[in-house]
């Protein structure tokens, strides 16, 4: 059922962000990349991206050639033409069902049941995603987030039809690509991060529907506060120090208390005229008037100095 242990060659069908992200990681670590998306500039604009993020990546310690592998990529007309020429294949189509399972029978109709498959979709459970496919035991879940070239960590998700091999080995092949996979278990709506991401961002947007702060300091609380700690250890691990040497169960001694805390948390309402009226105003105060080129430019900048202080997080937390 699984390919071969460290495939050589890698399918990308789509290179949007998020398949951009991933051609500049393997390309980065050394894979022949095949690719294939519809749009009529997408071969110039794939290489025009691989090429401005090559020295974040030598930065990171992900590429280690000092140029671009130029020849290392090469362009398909279709999904069912890049599985013949693949050992691997990561589908990044738009976040469309319907979409993502014809590209599934395109690659089934070209190419054998070894083939496996590893979707980026941020939030369709596999289970969906498989449900029309000859071989569902091939289709896995490898959720990336962004910028994908440089944030470490893929989220790994089997559904119920895929073959647990499958799943082991997704975990070891991205651990070698010197990122950070790890193991949702059960399907659940958006998975594991971003649920969390979203516990975080609902009562950001309750803090300024409500008028609780200024989205500057919203903001602030949360790279100054919060961001410093979790740059290093997660919200358990936090949690758990919280009660000093007594660990958890002293901080649990409060749990009353603390109780209050998380039913004080707000439900805004993201569909509501006034909250989206009041988070543009906060989008445009915190931007300050730069430009989202110039915003993400900024990104990535501060991430690669991130990465490069924390390291590559190999220690349990």
């Amino acid at each position: 059922m699984l390919p071969q242990e460290q495939p050589k060659r890698i399918g990308l069908v789509g290179t949007g962000s998020v398949g951009s992200g991933w051609a500049a990681i393997y390309l980065a670590r050394g894979f022949e990349v095949i690719a294939c998306d519809p749009a009529p500039d997408a071969e110039i604009r794939l290489r025009a991206f691989v090429a401005d993020t090559w020295d974040a990546l030598q930065r990171i310690g992900l590429a280690t050639a000092d140029r671009v592998p130029e020849r290392k990529l090469a362009f398909a007309a279709n999904a069912g033409a890049v599985a013949v020429a693949s050992d691997f294949v990561q589908e990044n189509a738009p976040e469309n069902l319907a979409l993502k399972q014809q590209v599934y029978a395109e690659v089934e109709d070209a190419a054998p049941p070894t083939l496996v498959i590893g979707s980026s979709t941020g939030g369709i459970p596999p289970t969906e995603l498989q449900a029309k496919m000859r071989h569902p035991e091939r289709l896995i879940v490898c959720h990336p987030f962004n910028p994908p070239h440089l944030v470490p960590l893929i989220e790994i998700i089997g559904g119920v039809k895929t073959a647990p091999d499958v799943v082991d080995w997704a975990l070891r092949f991205f651990s070698s690509l010197g990122k950070k996979p790890i193991r949702v278990d059960r399907e659940v709506t958006a998975f594991l991060t971003n649920r969390l991401q979203f516990a975080l961002l609902r009562e950001a947007v309750h803090c300024v529907a409500e008028g609780i702060a200024s989205p500057q300091a919203i903001e602030d609380a949360m790279r100054y506060g919060l961001g410093p700690r979790w740059a290093v250890m997660g919200a358990l691990t936090t949690f758990t120090l919280a009660g000093g040497e007594g660990g958890m169960p002293h901080v649990l001694k409060i749990a009353p208390e603390l109780q209050k805390w998380m039913d004080a948390c707000g439900t805004p309402q993201l569909t509501d005229p006034e909250v989206q009226k009041k988070l543009i105003a906060a989008a445009e105060d915190i931007t300050g008037g730069r430009s989202l080129p110039e915003l993400i430019a900024w990104r990535n900048e501060r991430l690669v100095d991130l990465l490069r202080a924390v390291g590559p997080g190999t220690e349990k937390t």
